[in-house]
């Protein structure tokens, strides 16, 4: 009879309680909660990418077969020398293997293993663990070394550092090869450890547990005074801080959430920037000049046209500057001092802000194409944006830059957070941690798709749109005499774009090396009449050698070899200006480029693939094409992000969700209305904006997870407006 008075008791809190709870409670709610993804971010993306790499890890051998590249680094290498090797390591067997190349062959040479262990410097010291492995043996050109350290060497033994150094030293006092670990190796090292995601020098705090929601405490509160072990017999589970499904964080979630508040909220000791101040999280990751003019004055981005000690009153005019106000507000143009900070005044090029979305293997892993390595992944417009080098770091650690995407927010630090031109550490900013530097990487590789999409072959996209669809074909026509290959059938003669031999399947990847990222010198530098060469005369804006530092082959201006690096084209049409320079505003003119006589004549390149000519339709329909797979990814991600934002237990974190969902779509009307696309899916997208504009300010969770429901019904009947 109690029992039964009981769960009489339990319909009547669930029949009156519930519903006040659920219209009044989560709205007022302010607690932080800990989401299990947010922004635009997805473990699910850094875990795909990381298991691709495992993939090939574990086809490769995975611990049997660990292989490590080798060479000289400034300020880690304690000599220079013309010298590079590599160290094959069976980290099950205990077998280790060396061969190296460029050492002197009336030296000796010895072969070091270093764990640094969690917060060490990584530049070794005697606090460190360090294994000679043994003495290198010339045969021929090479130096090679085999040594068996025994199968239990590394079972508790992470190496973090290969180090090659002279006969009789320790990698304390000297260093001529060095080689280092990646974020992928780390995150394996965890999984073997059974704390996958949890790096071994994580130093970052943990979110504190989020408050509950005031309906979970009123709930509570009723039902334990009646039940005390209510919980257990109707099923409650106390809510782990995810986004609502009662999920608890993992640690692949809170490396990605704490790179993320980093990302968009870490100043860094600095003048009052972030990494977010010009990659704009509801920008696409990226800025406009057209974005730009709705900033207030005081925006960190304008820190130069207020600050003094970054005056830019200056610049240019032969004195080194900070940024050109003038330049950033027309064209959306950023100052980098991409070729050293030595004369500042001639060293510098003006370059847009490209996103940070769809960071994939594919899109950072550098293809033979003549340059050379490091930098280890390809990151920036010319391939070369994360430095190289070693770099002492806010914690007093020292830290070897090898031009990993992992190592990129230390030369963003540097060049962009500086409270004067010095740019002193710890006095003008403070560089990351390698904990930060971590949580920055798991972030940016989170962002964005997962893979490249199918455009050619089996299960293919295919288009409803004629021109779009036409596009497509001209997009895969490699011309009259391309055989085929990769599912791409036989070129023809009419409308050969041959787009695909650089951008396969619309990403970064080179058809001719797959799943790897080139550089190619496109001529885009020598257009005449580009923007900001009328509003500052070019003489007073460097010309941008793109990648490297070294002496310009012929017909290339300034520092480098004249090369850059090829974007990804999923997300290019919502993302102008086009090019490094921002010399052209909307995708038709970005594919008209490549009619002209700077790209056909430029050097190895136009020539080498017959040129192309294509007449003004199909220009428009390539554009067409790369409209409509750039709406088809808004739309994916609106979709991704407003499930989250469904799901999301917080009225505070819906919102913030909602508002990045709406303007993923708002881009993807605005792409299709430029090119007078689909306007049957514009107005279903439309209509989807206002019900989530309405859900934003409901306070009904079941009212607003309605509204998402049909917001999302919406955004799946425009998608299947675009694609069969």
């Amino acid at each position: 009879m109690k029992k039964r008075a009981q769960l009489t008791l339990i319909a009547f809190l669930i029949a009156f309680a519930v519903p006040m709870i659920l219209s009044s409670g989560e709205a007022s709610s302010d607690s932080e909660s800990q989401r299990l993804s947010t922004g635009m971010t997805s473990a699910d993306y850094l875990l795909a990418d990381y298991k691709e790499w495992e993939a090939k890890y574990l086809e490769n051998g995975g611990d049997r077969n660990v292989v490590m590249s080798m060479g000289w680094f400034k300020g880690l290498s304690t000599e220079k020398m013309n010298a590079s090797g590599q160290i094959k390591l069976n980290l099950l067997d205990g077998v280790v293997s060396v061969e190296a190349q460029g050492l002197s062959r009336k030296e000796s040479w010895d072969v070091w293993l270093v764990d640094n262990g969690p917060g060490s410097s990584v530049t070794p010291d005697a606090e460190d663990v360090m294994v000679r492995v043994g003495s290198l043996k010339h045969q021929g050109k090479l130096a090679k070394l085999e040594a068996n350290l025994g199968s239990k060497t590394f079972v508790n033994f992470d190496p973090d550092l290969y180090v090659i150094t002279r006969a009789g030293k320790n990698p304390a006092d000297e260093r001529i090869l060095v080689g280092t670990t990646t974020l992928f190796q780390r995150l394996y090292r965890s999984g073997q450890r059974g704390q996958f995601g949890q790096l071994a020098d994580m130093d970052l705090p943990r979110p504190a547990p989020a408050e509950p929601a005031r309906e979970d405490s009123l709930w509570s509160s009723l039902v334990e005074s009646v039940i005390p072990s209510a919980h257990a017999a109707i099923g409650i589970v106390p809510d782990g801080g995810g986004s609502g499904d009662g999920g608890s964080l993992t640690n692949l979630d809170l490396l990605i959430n704490q790179g993320r508040t980093l990302f968009f909220s870490e100043l860094f000791n600095g003048n009052g920037r972030t990494c977010g101040t010009c990659h704009r999280e509801d920008e696409n990751l990226a800025i406009s000049p057209e974005f730009i003019a709705t900033l207030p004055a005081n925006d960190a981005l304008f820190v130069a046209e207020f600050d003094p000690n970054l005056s830019a009153s200056a610049c240019p005019g032969g004195t080194p500057c900070f940024e050109n106000p003038v330049l950033m507000r027309k064209f959306g143009l950023i100052l980098e001092n991409l070729d050293g900070f030595g004369d500042l005044a001639n060293r510098f090029v003006m370059r847009g802000v490209p996103h940070t979305l769809a960071l994939l293997q594919n899109t950072l892993t550098p293809a033979p194409d003549g340059t050379t390595t490091p930098p280890n992944e390809r990151t920036g417009w010319s391939g070369d944006g994360a430095p190289v080098g070693t770099f002492t770091l806010s914690n007093g650690t020292s830290h070897l830059a090898q031009g990993f995407l992992r190592d990129f927010p230390i030369g963003a630090v540097i060049q962009h957070f500086t409270k004067t031109l010095l740019r002193r550490n710890n006095i003008d900013f403070r560089l990351p941690t390698n904990a930060e530097l971590d949580a920055m990487n798991a972030f940016m590789r989170s962002t964005g798709r997962r893979a490249d999409l199918n455009l050619a072959g089996p299960g293919a996209l295919s288009l409803k749109g004629e021109i779009a669809r036409e596009g497509q074909r001209i997009f895969n026509n490699g011309g009259a005499g391309f055989a085929g290959g990769r599912g791409i059938p036989p070129g023809t003669a009419n409308g050969a774009g041959k787009c695909f031999f650089c951008h396969f399947n619309a990403g970064a990847s080179d058809f001719f090396f797959p799943n790897q990222n080139a550089n190619f010198n496109t001529n885009v530098e020598q257009l005449p009449s580009q923007p900001a060469d009328l509003v500052i005369p070019a003489q007073k804006n460097p010309a941008d050698g793109g990648f490297g530092i070294g002496t310009p082959p012929a017909g290339v201006f300034g520092l480098g070899d004249g090369t850059f690096n090829t974007p990804v084209l999923v997300e290019a049409a919502d993302t102008g200006p086009f090019f490094h320079s921002n010399v052209v505003n909307t995708i038709e003119e970005a594919v008209n480029f490549y009619n002209s006589t700077q790209f056909n004549t430029a050097p190895g390149f136009g020539p080498q693939i017959g040129g192309i000519n294509l007449e003004a339709t199909e220009v428009a329909a390539v554009g067409a094409f790369l409209r409509v797979i750039n709406a088809l990814e808004n739309i994916r991600s609106a979709i991704e992000i407003e499930t989250r934002a469904r799901n999301a237990k917080f009225l505070n974190d819906s919102v913030d969700l909602i508002k990045l969902s709406i303007s993923e779509l708002e881009d993807a009307v605005d792409v299709l209305h430029g090119g007078g696309l689909h306007p049957e899916a514009q107005l279903k997208l439309r209509r989807a904006i206002e019900l989530d504009q309405q859900a934003m300010t409901t306070n009904s969770r079941s009212a607003r997870q309605a509204l998402l429901d049909e917001a999302i019904a919406l955004k799946n009947g425009a998608r299947a407006d675009l694609r069969n």
